[in-house]
């Protein structure tokens, strides 16, 4: 739900990339990431495995212009693409204010599609939250690959409610921004449609125009970079030796076999097994979530050894 803090006068909102595994998701954020001006931007957070770009989530917050005097920050995440790691989606989801569900446009990737969309409306369902008066927009992500189904057919099997669409190419950027904008509007249109879903009355804050709410050029003055392959893993600051220890292991050719992720006292823990000829060990990573700290210090990672 959206926050707001009358001391600063600024508005937080969380909106969360949902979709299946490498459909673009981390590539949305990473791009926006860079369009946006250095000093309007927060620290971008990243873990990653090798089946998935993204473990637990990025985080960005990203501030857009005011209403009424106040400021707007969108904080961005992403969820797993895989449904192995759903403990973790629900977790990211809490809260949202606001879906992008992107959805891989090549024929073969309809399943994962429709996996990932019936897996959407089962968590929000266990929250009490009905999927079709939420904000919500459907990005049609790698349009220029061959042999993708066509808007008409992507609609008809994932787009039932005729909900609002976009075309994407994310690593070049098309379509990021334009579906960016338009979840960032539906949003603030829902804040004043239902301001008890986002904990603060209809009185504390109102929309002028949609002039007003609209991406403001100046956050956006900063030139596109060249596409990179992957984000960079996050800095594991409490595990460095453990970490080291892992990653030589995994270079002589061990094996790395992931558990299935939990929430044990507000701590996301990950357990994982670490094998060779001569034994097994096991870890945990650990993930500590203060939302009292700064952005920037609000995620503790940790890994854990067992004998």
């Amino acid at each position: 739900m959206a926050l707001v803090n009358h001391t600063t006068r600024e508005i937080n909102a969380k909106i969360v990339y949902y979709g299946p595994g490498l459909s673009g998701k981390t590539t949305n954020i990473h791009f926006i990431y860079h369009r946006i001006s250095p000093s309007q931007r927060g620290k971008l957070i990243s873990l990653a495995t090798e089946t998935d770009r993204t473990l637990f989530f990025d985080f960005l917050p990203v501030e857009l212009g005011t209403i009424k005097n106040y400021k707007v920050r969108f904080h961005l995440y992403t969820v797993p693409g895989q449904v192995f790691y759903n403990a973790t989606r629900k977790l990211v989801l809490k809260g949202a204010d606001g879906v992008i569900f992107v959805a891989d446009s090549q024929r073969t990737m309809l399943d994962a599609d429709l996996e990932s969309l019936r897996n959407l409306h089962d968590n929000f369902s266990e929250m009490g939250i009905d999927l079709s008066d939420f904000p919500v927009i459907l990005q049609y992500n790698k349009r220029d690959l061959p042999d993708v189904m066509s808007l008409d057919e992507m609609n008809a099997k994932l787009n039932p409610l005729n909900g609002p669409f976009y075309e994407a190419v994310a690593p070049r950027g098309d379509g990021v921004l334009k579906t960016f904008a338009a979840i960032s509007k539906l949003v603030l249109q829902d804040m004043q449609k239902n301001p008890e879903r986002h904990n603060f009355s209809v009185g504390d804050i109102v929309a002028k125009t949609e002039a007003e709410t609209r991406v403001s050029p100046s956050v956006l003055r900063a030139p596109v970079p060249e596409p990179e392959p992957a984000l960079p893993d996050a800095p594991l600051v409490d595990a460095k030796t453990a970490m080291a220890a892992l990653e030589k292991k995994v270079d002589e050719g061990v094996k790395v076999d992931l558990g299935k992720p939990s929430l044990e006292n507000g701590v996301i823990v990950l357990p994982f097994e670490v094998q060779s000829r001569n034994a097994k060990e096991q870890y945990q990573l650990r993930v500590t979530i203060n939302t009292n700290e700064p952005a920037a210090k609000r995620f503790k990672v940790m890994v854990k050894g067992f004998k």
